[in-house]
């Protein structure tokens, strides 16, 4: 087939299918990525042959053909995310927005790593696809939210944040997995970690004044405007790629640069018909590579994708917004909304296809897995009350409880926070919040304390043993899982300890409202100091078993709840209350 062809074929197709799924209220990036899986060389067309009509001939056999122009979509799509990003709106996002981020990316990231690394994948691929999974999509979330009336809701300005920094990070990692050295050893990782800082601080402390002052001679005239943008872009991703970082980290620089410009807002509004039609082509260009019979020929990689990309995203979505202070209906909203997984990912998967660090096949899989999650995400939007009811039913009334304090304790951090930090000014722009608080009563706390004490014990102890067994011959396999229980150890083991403690307090609040309280709490006292030093024996004799584990840095927390036991019960004496 004729290049030309290819193109006109492409377009044609490329407008048919964004006009379809604009009818039906979709985001047209998915109608793009679907019309490339039809008239791709892996399309259910071939040989097809209706009323005389061949459909063999729109098929697309060579992706290479338009090759050019996904090349040039991936780069303006990087700029325009550039362009909406700048180091000023980056202060003006909140402290516990970052902490959001980083549980939302944690859960899902720490999810699909294990999954992957229990398919047998090797650890960098597994990593970088579990990164790929983290990230949520800006245009299409965007999208949905205005499509489904949704754009002005409270929790909006939230999700936006979370967004920025996500593109951001998604740029960050583009730029470590561009040349990967050979053996990926730690050493390595640190001169790419190093080249990536230092090239982002050169570009916002030297190349923004340069840019600067071409702006002011190009910005005379639209024509001018234009083709100078494409030829920075163009320019300053090839010099990226040149020391060692990606094509499309330059095109993100280029942008980010001018957006604290004046001409920023002009810039985006005669760029954005270019980046539309060239991001098109991008997306166009990885349904080609889709290959429906190789999916469903992989379909526990399916699953996984589908799984870890749908469920575990909507719970660590929704476990972020509920933390950050919303309520359990604006929590599955903004569970909901985050589904859509990025076309930053799809960057990061490609990248890591042409470095070898990914399979090539993974594209198509992760392509078909980002068609669904935005179908479901658009389906679920307008549904946060029915999925709020449904989990208020299937989530035992236990971890409720528990979620409830969590919660509580963090809204209590967030107002000493702004209460008391000098950065109020950072903290105040965060989104308003109500201060409901779920308080318990001490039987009630003593009750959940103590269940959540009990299971954590059995938990740690669990992870112990698995920690333990990985020395031993017949239990290797638990070695790829190794720091996964390792955290999952130090996490139940302290949560343990906590509980444990608070258990007491609410026991000797209880006690003292009796008529012989002062007695009863110092034999109370003696017998928890008791309780918290053979757990100090228990620690040190299972890190003489499996040093591994460190369980000796838990020694210190619990000799810290003993020796104030033992204080107290002297204290309880001395003062002659018995």
């Amino acid at each position: 087939m004729e290049p030309a062809l290819a193109v006109g074929i492409s377009i044609t197709v490329i407008m048919l299918s964004a006009l379809i799924f604009e009818r039906l209220k979709l985001p047209s990036i998915l109608g793009v990525l679907a019309a490339g899986m039809l008239v791709g060389p892996y399309s259910p067309l071939a040989g097809v042959n209706i009323m005389g009509v061949d459909f063999g001939t729109i098929i697309i056999s060579d992706p290479s053909l338009v090759s050019v122009f996904a090349v040039m979509g991936a780069a303006l799509i990087l700029f325009g995310i550039g362009l909406e990003f700048s180091i000023i709106k980056l202060t003006q996002i909140g402290l516990f927005t970052f902490i959001a981020v980083v549980v939302k990316i944690g859960i899902v990231y720490l999810a699909a790593y294990a999954a992957l690394a229990a398919f047998g994948f090797p650890n960098q691929t597994a990593a970088l696809v579990a990164i790929a999974l983290s990230f949520s999509s800006t245009p299409i979330i965007i999208k949905l939210l205005e499509v489904g009336g949704k754009i002005r809701r409270p929790e909006v300005p939230f999700i936006i944040s979370i967004l920025i920094i996500e593109d951001l990070l998604a740029v960050f990692f583009l730029g470590l997995i561009a040349k990967p050295a050979a053996g990926l050893t730690e050493y390595s990782f640190i001169i790419s970690l190093l080249r990536v800082v230092l090239t982002f601080v050169f570009a916002y402390l030297v190349l923004s004044r340069i840019i600067n002052k071409f702006l002011s001679l190009v910005s005379k005239s639209d024509e001018l405007t234009i083709l100078g943008m494409v030829s920075l872009v163009l320019v300053i991703g090839y010099i990226s790629e040149a020391i060692g970082l990606s094509f499309s980290v330059g095109a993100f620089l280029a942008g980010s640069t001018i957006a604290g410009s004046a001409e920023s807002k002009r810039i985006e509004e005669k760029i954005k018909p270019f980046n539309s039609l060239f991001a098109s082509f991008f997306f166009f260009s990885i349904g080609l590579l889709v290959n429906i019979s190789g999916v469903l020929a992989n379909i526990p990689l399916l699953i996984l994708f589908i799984v870890v990309g749908i469920l575990v995203r909507f719970a660590a979505g929704g476990a972020s917004a509920y933390f950050a202070g919303y309520q359990g209906r604006s929590a599955c909203f903004c569970a909901a909304a985050f589904l859509s997984m990025s076309e930053l990912s799809l960057l990061l998967m490609s990248q890591g296809a042409a470095t070898g660090l990914v399979p090539a096949a993974f594209l198509g899989t992760f392509a078909f897995a980002i068609i669904a999650s935005s179908f479901i995400s658009a389906w679920l939007i307008n549904r946060e009350n029915e999925v709020y009811n449904m989990l208020q039913s299937l989530v035992p009334q236990m971890l409720i409880k528990n979620v409830r304090v969590l919660r509580s304790t963090a809204l209590g951090m967030r107002r000493a926070v702004s209460e008391s930090s000098r950065y109020y000014r950072v903290v105040e722009k965060l989104p308003s919040i109500a201060n409901q608080t779920d308080s318990l009563s001490s039987r009630e706390q003593l009750v959940l304390t103590s269940k959540n004490a009990s299971l954590l014990a059995i938990f740690s102890t669990a992870c112990y043993l698995a920690i333990f067994f990985t020395s031993q011959p017949a239990w290797e396999f638990l070695n790829q899982f190794f720091v996964f229980i390792l955290i999952a150890f130090f996490v139940a083991a302290s949560l343990f300890l906590v509980n444990a403690k608070s258990a007491a307090n609410s026991l000797l609040k209880m006690i003292l409202r009796s008529g012989s309280g002062a007695k009863y709490a110092a034999i109370a006292h003696f017998f928890f100091s008791i309780f918290f030093l053979v757990l100090c024996v228990v620690f040190l004799w299972a890190y003489s078993l499996a040093p591994a584990s460190l369980s000796v840095i838990l020694v210190l927390p619990t000799a810290v709840f003993a020796v104030r036991s033992i204080i107290s019960t002297f204290k309880s004496i001395g003062g002659g209350r018995l």
